[in-house]
């Protein structure tokens, strides 16, 4: 962002019409790209529509502008929201200037580049240049991901209290309903205070709504009530939570672009510096920016959007929007759909009137059927109003209207028209299998080239675990696309169900899953009984009559159906006060008396001591509290053991959930295991815990969510799971009057293009719900939209009428809908279920099926056969103390060297397992370490070992860093008149450099600049040295010892009156080491190695070479006796402390 006060003269033109361009870049381009790209230096909206290239478009604007000699590379901005598509529209721009021959290849690093980066980071460079200017550091520490989780999750721990309906609630939801609303809070630009006011008032609003006919309050009216002082607890903990980051000067991306945003709108000599500086700015995927971000770019590069406010010296600026509407699919994470529709009216022309608009409708992606499935799902928004033409879109090559809303997306002529299928299926089973059918036959039969051309895309995250089975199943490789998807695998949702029991005893539902699992197996009869005793357990604790256990032994040994087992288990766990609710897990660990089997109780006694044992280590890190739950259920040698499991890679999977599990890092060292599941919960629910993941190049089939698949593109797209309640989502999750974690409507950024609550009132509640059901129905036209537009040549949409627990049939979407549609024209319809009965036939006239599930009779057979050779094994050791089978054929050699191998490690496990025990452990020092390393191992080998073992982040030090500062002075203090060797680093610091920064006046830099003064006064700055920080390799004990000599003076430059060192007769060198610290920095064998290696490299005897510190302070010589070479060997091969060390 460096400004240009004087700029150069602009370069010559090379390009003069539109059709130089198109020669120059070699590209077809269509008269309305053309019209976006030589638009008139002024503000522009783009509205590129899906697969439309828009890319292109940006990079070619640019090489118009630059190559008509309007404007310079390097005052060209662009920004986007990833790092991934920062660096694809850096490298674009660069290689169609280069193409067009704009500039030359060879000089386009030295003429000056266009700067290309993410919104986040622009904001970041604005508050580290200009922050000051407003009192924010200039260089904060950035948190995000995991870490938000972590430090919200300590707020929630240590809150005084008392609260009142926050105390209904499980940590970890508090903790995501802090984050979700300090986000809002945020991004929308609000201050905790207003929130707190703006409740205030409603809770009076509430208390004076209209009652209803018997005089009492509606159920959503003491829903709101209660909603809103919720509302007001959270608010005192997101005070709380941005207090603490405040205290570890801390900020998020959110916190970053709103200092950003005030910056822009406060201080107006920021936004004519980067006006100056950037002639240009180019805003990609506008409608996914938040109202801070727009508030950001608006003060910087516009000004007020009033077109009464003429003349305002920020309007007119070249600002060009792209993005398109259709595809505004964030809004749950404080994105303002609205942003990019009302473009034009807040980014005005110099004159005041609206920005120009243009529309990109040729999508070169897609097949032309699959845009007719695209264009029949956006009927809806454009029937919204959501892209609107505007008055100058009417031009010709605009592409066709339907006259509801804007044009169609259409593909160039001569395009392939792709393939639409379509299939309905009787249940969500069959339909599983049958998209992992489809997949392997496409694969067979060369529709596609290679696993990674396909991609099955899904609505939420919990319906990607049963198609990665089947996949895998069939030996298909599969890349689940994010942590969300993960967290719905068996073996994954085994470990995180054991982490909420751990942090929560009354996490019911994870405890049966437990118990119902493959591991446990535990029987309907017994969870029965295991119910009730709960129930029994809740009335006696709530103080109820103490029950003799009849109503237990009443069951007897019936076996009841799984409603009955349905019922109790939900009787026990009614009370929604989880302070009130007796678990499950008590009535584990006290059954009492009621007709168990036996296997049930001994099974309840073992999962219970297991969970009492994993309980005892709850404060241990996370990641170790991780690994300890894989342990214990015994998942690590399951996985590895089974050979199915080991072919579908899922232990692989069960790392990559591990490796998660460790980027949940605290920037304070405070751990938090509620902190841990929220982030997990979030990330399950909606993404939200983990930045936008992106697919890897493996040669895998990719299975992701929509959200995640924006932006990304396949040969064969499988939709599956196209029914009401599934895709189109019926959750309404932004409803705010009955949502305590969401931020009022009415006080966002986005507020004039949203639903608003009219008055405080039942009418208007129910008048604001139906508005809210529109509102996300859209969302959902815009996903499915996005959806479909990912598939290049095939668009495979199906949908099913069954799931296990469903009551009543799903329907067909409008989206299954319009695909069986086009799908008919072309004889596509691969599957076709008959309309569904009233029954379900997955538990109605299913027939009987065995609970628990059998175990798999071929992995239970190989299990007994191991477990069989293992017991006589055992057998054969305690009759004749050998495990081997005389009886036993001979092993082939290859078989013979793995079961050595096999030993060897087992030998190793043994001895590393006894010496933990005893507290001793052997380390092996590295082939090659530092100089100041053999001090840490003279000074305490112990520690020093103890160091190699668990390596652990030390904090720089400030005498570190002034230390560096000091040497690199030194450096910059000699400079080119050193003799030879030298300058080992760039110059960091200079005394008159010294007040230049922020700190300056602080005590470091006042330190700082005393030690300096205090060097150029003593006799050695007057003296030329013959080297300075100069590196060694020195071979001590068949080791390497590496580190630089801060300061070499040869013998004869030594002489004088005054110098404080009278070196011996035959001295060549004397060896000095600066010492700022004080006399307990100084150890002697640091000079004995550095003595050592400066006359080994030098080619001397060792006694012609003196050694002495320099204490710089009070300029002091301190020469100690030296260790030689054999002493320093002794020290390397473990002997003792090294003479002359401390």
């Amino acid at each position: 962002m460096s400004l240009h006060v004087l700029p150069p003269p602009p370069p010559q033109p090379r390009l003069r019409t539109p059709a130089d361009l198109v020669d120059a870049l070699g590209l077809p381009f269509s008269d309305q790209q053309l019209a976006a790209i030589t638009a008139p230096l002024e503000p522009g909206v783009i509205i590129a529509g899906a697969g439309s290239g828009k890319t292109t478009v940006m990079a070619a604007r640019v090489v118009w502008l630059v190559g008509t000699g309007r404007v310079r590379p390097e005052e060209v901005l662009g920004l986007t929201f990833t790092r991934k598509a920062a660096a694809e529209l850096s490298q674009r721009v660069r290689k169609a200037l280069v193409d067009a021959g704009v500039v030359d290849d060879k000089t386009v690093d030295e003429s000056g580049e266009q700067v290309v980066m993410t919104y986040d980071a622009f904001a970041a460079r604005l508050v580290s240049e200009h922050g000051l200017r407003l009192g924010f550091e200039a260089d904060p520490t950035m948190v995000s991901g995991a870490t938000r989780f972590r430090l919200a999750a300590r707020v929630v721990a240590a809150a005084a209290g008392p609260f009142e309906f926050l105390s209904r609630l499980r940590p970890a939801t508090v903790t995501e309903r802090v984050l979700k609303l300090d986000a809002d809070l945020t991004s929308h630009l609000v201050d905790v205070r207003a929130l707190d006011a703006h409740a205030r008032e409603l809770v009076v609003g509430w208390d004076s709504a209209p009652l209803n006919n018997r005089g009492n309050a509606y159920v959503d009216v003491k829903k709101a009530r209660i909603a809103v002082q919720e509302r007001l607890e959270l608010a005192s903990l997101v005070r709380d939570y941005q207090a603490l980051k405040t205290r570890l000067g801390v900020v998020e991306f959110a916190d970053q672009m709103a200092i950003a945003a005030r910056l822009a709108t406060e201080v107006p000599q920021v936004g004519a510096d980067l006006r100056a500086a950037f002639r240009v700015v180019l805003l990609d995927e506008y409608q996914d920016t938040s109202a801070a971000q727009a508030a950001m770019l608006r003060g910087l590069f516009s000004g007020p959007a009033d077109p009464r406010a003429v003349g305002h010296e920020g309007m007119g600026h070249a600002v060009t929007a792209v993005g398109d509407p259709f595809q505004a699919i964030y809004g749950w994470r404080g994105a303002a759909a609205s942003n990019i529709t009302t473009f034009a009216d807040t980014f005005r022309r110099a004159d005041g009137g609206p920005a120009a608009r243009f529309a990109l409708t040729v999508n070169r992606r897609s097949g032309p059927s699959i845009l007719d499935v695209a264009n029949v799902l956006s009927r809806p928004l454009r029937a919204a109003g959501l892209a609107s033409p505007g008055p100058d879109e009417e031009q010709e090559g605009q592409g066709p209207s339907t006259g509801s809303g804007g044009p169609l997306l259409q593909a160039p002529p001569g395009t392939d028209p792709g393939r639409v299928c379509a299939a309905t299926f009787t249940s969500w089973p069959e339909e599983v299998t049958w998209v992992a059918d489809r997949i392997v036959e496409a694969r067979r039969q060369g529709t596609v080239a290679h696993w990674a051309d396909i991609a099955v895309l899904m609505r939420r995250n919990a319906d990607i675990g049963p198609l990665y089975a089947e996949l895998t199943a069939r030996e298909v490789p599969v890349e689940i696309v994010g942590l969300g998807g993960l967290l719905g695998l068996p073996e994954v949702m085994d470990v995180t169900a054991t982490l909420r029991l751990v942090d929560d005893v009354t996490a019911n539902p994870d405890l049966v899953r437990l118990l119902t699992g493959p591991r446990w197996r535990v029987g309907p009869r017994d969870l029965a009984l295991l119910g009730r005793r709960a129930r029994e357990l809740a009335r006696v604790a709530r103080g109820g009559a103490d029950v003799d256990g009849t109503e237990e032994r009443r069951v007897g040994s019936q076996v009841p159906d799984p409603a009955q087992v349905r019922l109790a288990l939900v009787d026990a766990v009614a009370d929604l006060d989880p302070t009130e609710v007796v678990s499950l897990l008590d009535a584990l660990e006290d059954p009492g008396d009621a007709p168990y089997s036996t296997a049930a109780r001994r099974r309840f006694a073992r999962v219970a001591s297991e969970l009492a044992s994993l309980r005892a280590h709850a404060d241990e890190p996370v990641l170790d509290l991780a690994r300890r739950v894989v342990t214990t259920l015994g998942l690590d040698v399951e996985l590895v053991a089974t050979p199915e499991l080991e072919r579908t890679n899922r232990r692989d999977q069960l790392g990559a959930f591990l490796d998660a599990v460790a980027d949940y890092v605290d920037v304070d060292g405070d751990a938090s295991l509620s902190g841990l599941l929220a982030w997990l919960q979030a990330e399950l629910d909606s993404g939200t815990g983990l930045e936008q993941a992106v697919p890897s190049d493996r040669e895998a089939v990719k299975l992701l969510t929509v959200h995640k698949a924006k932006g990304l593109e396949w040969e064969l797209v499988f939709l599956p799971g196209l029914v009401e309640g599934v895709f189109p989502s019926d959750r309404v999750t932004d409803n705010w009057v009955t949502t305590p974690g969401a931020l009022p409507a009415d006080l966002r950024g986005d507020a004039g293009s949203i639903p608003q609550l009219a008055d405080t009132s039942n009418a208007a509640i129910v008048d604001y719900k139906a508005a809210l059901k529109a509102q996300q129905l859209l969302a959902e036209d815009r996903l499915a939209y996005v959806a479909v537009t990912r598939a290049r040549s095939t668009l495979v949409g199906s949908g099913h009428w069954w799931r296990p627990d469903l009551v009543r049939p799903r329907v067909a979407s409008t989206y299954l809908r319009a695909i069986l549609a086009e799908a008919e024209t072309q004889g596509q319809v691969l599957a076709r279920a008959d309309p569904p009965g009233q029954e379900n036939p997955l538990v109605g006239a299913a027939a009987p099926v065995t609970w628990p599930e059998p175990l798999d009779p071929d992995a239970l057979a190989r299990r007994e056969e191991a477990a069989a050779q293992v017991e006589a094994a055992r057998s054969r050791f305690a009759a004749t103390g050998s495990y081997g089978d005389p009886a036993a054929p001979p092993l082939l050699l290859d078989l013979e060297g793995r079961v050595s191998a096999w030993d060897a490690d087992l030998d190793r496990l043994l001895r590393e397992a006894r010496e933990s025990r005893s507290g001793d452990r052997t380390v092996e020092l590295p082939a090659s370490l530092p100089a100041t390393a053999l001090l840490r191992l003279n000074a305490d080998p112990d520690a020093f070992a103890a160091a190699l073992a668990r390596p652990m982040p030390v904090a720089p030090s400030r005498a570190a860093r002034s230390g560096t500062r000091f040497h690199a002075f030194v450096e910059q203090w000699f400079g080119e008149r050193l003799a030879r060797g030298g300058v080992g680093q760039g110059a960091l610091v200079d005394p008159d450099d010294l007040s230049d920064r922020a700190d300056a006046d602080g005590p470091e830099e006042a330190d700082l600049r005393a030690v300096c003064d205090a060097f150029t006064r003593t006799p050695f700055a007057t003296r030329l040295p013959y080297a300075v920080e100069a590196p060694f390799s020195l071979a001590l004990a068949g080791r390497l010892v590496r580190g630089r000599v801060d300061a070499v003076y040869a013998a004869e430059d030594l002489g004088g009156g005054g110098f404080p060192v009278a070196v011996a007769p035959g001295t060549r060198y004397l060896v000095v080491d600066w010492k700022t610290g004080g006399p307990d920095t100084a150890d002697p064998l640091q000079l004995a190695v550095y003595r050592l290696a400066w006359a080994e490299a030098s080619g001397v005897d060792v006694g012609q070479v003196e050694a002495v510190f320099v204490h710089v302070r009070d300029d002091r010589v301190v020469a100690p006796p030296l260790a030689g070479r054999a002493e320093l060997e002794r020290l390397l091969g473990g002997g003792e402390t090294a003479p002359g060390g401390q």
